[in-house]
């Protein structure tokens, strides 16, 4: 039988070939065997622990083998995990867990004392218990207090998987919210299987490769590379996220186990070449280089075609809210530097089309409108218990009304050529990418508006060839209060993730203005470009 669950992926990789490697990490490889038998002690402890399908999960770990495994531990409760970014603020990780109801948390060892200082501290009234990814090294006596720990063994007798159907939440991912929170998409089974497939033929993915695994859990880059992996039984080479400031160990890694295919955001792509490799050196084990999240500059695309001799470059569009929907061969790379790779042809089983501002779609034609996707991806859930953010995004198809289905509205303005190629041109928000990462402005704003004394704040993106984005913040105080910038900073970095805080930070007497008052955003721009 076909799968039509995500941890039906491993376990039929399993059945097929139970020795041949899941997982490689820096010190172990994991057979499809032990990692399908890890998924089901941990599985074993959620339903000791009370998980139901439906469950959310909160996953509180680095990127590691225990953290997939509890990965497919969790889809097999028939729950969805909630992946959290390991290095984010503990208060951010409180919010998350309780937007989601999360009852049950899978984390390392030290972190149980963080969230036992957060449900004291009233930031976790719902959390029951947390499961270990893996057994502690020393007793944690001390430092579970407020909920029961379990950990995974052996001698826990097997549960059997939870009965779901494919329409079931598989993972909530939180992107940047302009509410000054961050919003949680709701992908289900169905959705990710909807991409997964026709990636794996797009790529012509086969068991013989090898995936490089360099985005993080909570980032949807991962369902790319663990997913894809899983449908054809190949290992994937686990690059931990410490290794993003030491792009020395990822060309390492990628040579020292023969990484056929690496995917990853522009900037991460760059990093690789440019300071992992170095000019003279290359990855000649790659096959096909995938990058997306970011405008990829021609000179590093013609660096990235010079350091990876054997490979196939495909630039690859796409939001959390869709997955991946559009990819384009780099065949030859321009010889403009200003040039702006095309979006290229939509997946199997994906369509794009243009809408107005009002949202009537657009005729054939040259002309610039949003972007809309319509695919068995486009998240079922929505924002997750967020309708008044669904509103305006996930939306009605307007060129098949009768049919009740829903279509995604990107933000993206696109252009459509003469001849049908589609290139982008801006978002229609206050969205920019930083890292890869989706970030809402307004959502910095918000934070910083919340520190005593601060009046006004306006936060400006600049591009950035290395980042995509940098950005810069500047704060008006009121009238006699005295702010400095490193108290903000502080401020900031105790509530937003590392990506999110400004370069810089400049607190001013009063901020420029427009004509008619607003604050001119503009103005502040070409200070700092």
């Amino acid at each position: 039988m076909k799968p039509y669950l995500l941890h039906q992926l491993l376990a039929e990789a399993a059945t097929r070939t139970p020795d041949a490697p899941a997982l490689i990490e820096p010190k172990r490889t994991v057979s499809y065997g032990a990692l399908a038998a890890e998924s089901a002690r941990l599985s074993s402890a959620l339903a000791e622990a009370g998980v139901e399908p439906g469950a959310r999960v909160g996953l509180w770990s680095e990127k590691t083998g225990h953290a997939v495994a509890a990965v497919y531990g969790i889809l097999r409760r028939g729950a969805a995990y909630v992946p959290i970014d390991p290095a984010v603020p503990p208060a951010r990780a409180a919010w998350i867990l309780r937007r989601v109801e999360a009852r049950v948390v899978v984390t390392t060892a030290d972190r149980v004392g963080v969230l036992a200082e957060l449900k004291g501290a009233g930031e976790l009234p719902q959390l029951e218990r947390v499961v270990l990814c893996a057994p502690p090294t020393a007793s944690l006596a001390g430092d579970a207090r407020g909920f029961e720990v379990l950990v995974p063994s052996e001698e826990r007798a097997p549960a059997p998987d939870a009965r779901v159907s494919d329409g079931a939440l598989a993972y909530i991912l939180h992107t940047s919210g302009s509410t000054g929170q961050p919003k949680g998409v709701a992908i289900s089974h169905r959705n990710a299987l909807a991409f997964v497939e026709p990636a794996v033929e797009v790529f012509s993915i086969t068991a013989a490769d090898r995936l490089a695994c360099q985005a993080p859990l909570h980032f949807d880059l991962s369902v790319f590379d663990l997913y894809c992996a899983a449908l054809v039984g190949a290992p994937v080479v686990l690059l931990p996220e410490y290794f993003s400031a030491f792009p020395k160990k990822m060309a390492q890694a990628v040579v020292e186990h023969r990484v056929t295919i690496w995917s990853s955001v522009v900037s991460a792509l760059g990093l690789l070449v440019d300071k992992g490799v170095g000019p003279t050196g290359q990855l000649e084990s790659l096959r096909a280089v995938v990058f997306s999240g970011e405008r990829m500059p021609i000179p590093l695309l013609a660096r990235v075609r010079a350091r990876t001799p054997n490979a196939a470059l495909f630039n690859v569009y796409g939001q959390t809210e869709a997955n991946s929907s559009m990819v384009y061969r780099v065949d030859v790379v321009p010889e403009d530097d200003a040039a702006a790779l095309p979006l290229g042809e939509a997946l199997p089983n994906f369509e794009v089309f243009l809408v107005d501002a009002d949202g009537r779609p657009l005729g054939e034609g040259e002309q610039v409108g949003e972007l809309c996707v319509r695919a068995a991806t486009v998240a079922s859930g929505g924002y997750f218990r967020a309708p008044e953010l669904n509103e305006g995004k996930f939306v009605l198809d307007p060129e098949r009304p009768d049919t009740g289905a829903r279509v995604y509205r990107t933000g993206d303005l696109v252009k459509r050529s003469a001849s049908g190629e589609l290139s982008f041109v801006g978002r229609r928000d206050n969205m920019i990418k930083s890292r890869g990462y989706r970030i809402e402005l307004s959502e910095i704003e918000v934070a910083l508006e919340g520190v005593a004394g601060v009046a006004e704040v306006a936060v400006v993106a600049l591009p950035s060839p290395d980042i995509g984005h940098s950005l810069h913040a500047f704060v008006q105080p009121e009238a006699g209060a005295s702010i400095v910038a490193a108290r903000l900073e502080a401020h900031l970095r105790a509530r937003l993730p590392a990506y999110m805080v400004p370069e810089t930070i400049d607190v001013r007497a009063e901020l420029p203005r427009t004509a008619t008052g607003k604050i001119d955003r503009k103005a502040l721009a070409a200070e700092r470009a």
